[in-house]
């Protein structure tokens, strides 16, 4: 008997042992996890190990419009924690503005969670400037930010019109044509070809990137780790998945023009990258850098410039007065038949307003990439460390009502003076500021501005019979989109 007694002491001192050290360790582990410095920026507090998570996850499709809401509470400036990972979030245009420019060497780096290639997500430092600059004077060869590129979008407009004719007046989704028109501008851009809407690679790609741009931010930066949890595991694993064929898809596209690359007919981007890689001159210039920007240059340029066009498309089926106003507008400047271009554009300012006006009240954009801070630095009187992941909220720059007035309404007239000219806001920042403002600006300009015009020019769009008006309400992945909605196409 005292031999089993004895037994069940060592058991019970061992168990005591073992549960006080384990709350020891969980304790000292969420205090260094948690430990705020003195001065960080005020936030909600976080629970442990979860940080806010619980509470954000609730608005997944909306984080852009919580971060605004808490703002109010905490100020332009403030912290909240995914798990443990501390993040700060700057709302309001001037606060963004003095991060982003006025103290962009401290505001422009990316966490260390994303891939450290291409260009979106690269460090900053001079290998980002590098690629970056190469990228963007590529991209000038074929005609981004130039009119000879406006032939391509052109050829696109017309085959999305072909497209659109198919559906003879009965209702449909448009978002799947917009998405493969928008595509095809940026595919003959880099890869000197448009494919076939039915091609099923093309077609699979598609989806994959839907895939991709449907992920909260939260799980877009962290899935590699969290594909092996239990509770998020399927969704990043899927997501996962996507992506890799994505690359793979993209790496199969260099290695064709690598085996056809001929330096006396450059014939697209992914030439000029080869053509500088073959020079052997730049160390940083390899195939797999080069199938990461590919990789940024389409994703950027396809999703969000497709999202854009749906909510076009949403505001002027809702607003059949304003479809109708800017109808009459580009019919008395391009006819039924003449080709749209941007030399032009100041000649249909009611138009261009209210594409503007869609933008602002709701950006496709809400959240950029997140930022990350490169140095120790200071907001406001708040010290925010080296090595800080940041959200910069244009949503509430694009509604901050100092600037803003009603900036819930719909009002395409905020953006034309006196004489009716279209005129533009500084606040008016869909595309971000600062030295990681949005790669593709200059071609979605282009492209919004096209696709728009041909749009309207060849179609009256209307909601099918008896349908409720959709929802303005967007959904949050990588970009804010319209829920999904129908409408009739009726050729002029």
């Amino acid at each position: 008997m005292s031999v089993l007694r004895l037994i069940a002491t060592v058991i019970r001192d061992y168990t005591n042992f073992t549960t006080v050290f384990l709350a020891v360790f969980v304790f000292l582990l969420t205090y260094k996890l948690f430990r705020r410095p003195s001065n960080l920026p005020p936030g909600p507090r976080p629970w442990p190990l979860i940080g806010n998570l619980f509470t954000l996850h609730q608005f997944k499709d909306a984080a852009h419009v919580q971060l605004t809401e808490l703002s109010k509470k905490y100020g332009n400036i403030f912290t909240i924690y995914y798990g443990p990972k501390r993040v700060v979030v700057l709302n309001g245009f001037d606060t963004i503005k003095e991060a982003l420019v006025k103290k962009g060497e401290d505001f422009s780096d990316r966490p260390r969670t994303a891939t450290p290639m291409g260009v979106a997500f690269a460090p900053y430092g001079p290998f980002w400037r590098e690629q970056r600059k190469f990228t963007m004077a590529g991209l000038r060869d074929f005609g981004v930010g130039k009119r000879s590129l406006e032939g391509k979008v052109l050829e696109e407009a017309e085959a999305l019109r072909m497209e659109i004719i198919k559906t003879d007046g009965k209702p449909f989704d448009i978002f799947p044509m917009l998405r493969k028109a928008v595509t095809n501008v940026i595919c003959s851009i880099v890869f000197g070809t448009r494919y076939d809407y039915e091609d099923d690679a093309y077609k699979t790609f598609l989806e994959d990137t839907d895939i991709t741009f449907q992920a909260p931010p939260v799980i877009m930066l962290s899935y590699k780790l969290l594909r092996h949890l239990p509770v998020l595991g399927r969704s990043s694993q899927t997501l996962h998945e996507a992506i890799e064929r994505m690359r793979q898809f993209l790496k199969t596209k260099v290695d064709e023009h690598q085996r056809g690359f001929d330096p006396e007919d450059i014939r697209d981007f992914a030439d000029v990258y080869i053509k500088e890689m073959r020079s052997g001159q730049q160390d940083n210039f390899t195939d797999q850098q080069l199938a990461f920007i590919i990789f940024d240059l389409i994703t950027a340029g396809t999703n969000t410039m497709a999202q854009s066009l749906y909510w076009i498309l949403l505001y002027m089926v809702i607003y059949p007065e304003m479809q109708e106003r800017a109808g009459k507008e580009i019919y008395h400047t391009f006819g039924d038949s003449a080709p749209p271009t941007t030399a032009r554009r100041m000649e249909v300012p009611f138009t261009e307003a209210a594409v503007s006006e869609i933008q602002r009240i709701n950006s496709v954009g809400p959240l950029t990439i997140p930022h990350c801070t490169s140095n120790d630095t200071v907001m406001h009187g708040y010290d925010i460390p080296r090595g800080t992941m940041v959200h910069v909220n244009l949503w509430s720059a694009l509604k901050d009502p100092t600037i803003w007035d009603e900036p819930d309404q719909f009002k395409p007239e905020r953006f034309l003076d006196n004489q009716g000219q279209y005129t533009k806001n500084d606040a008016f920042i869909p595309f971000s500021i600062g030295r990681r403002f949005c790669l593709g600006s200059q071609l979605a300009k282009m492209e919004q501005f096209m696709f728009t015009i041909s749009l309207l020019q060849h179609f009256t769009f209307k909601l099918p019979d008896g349908a409720d008006v959709p929802s303005t309400e967007g959904k949050l992945g990588q970009t804010n989109g319209p829920r999904p909605y129908e409408l009739c196409a009726i050729p002029k």
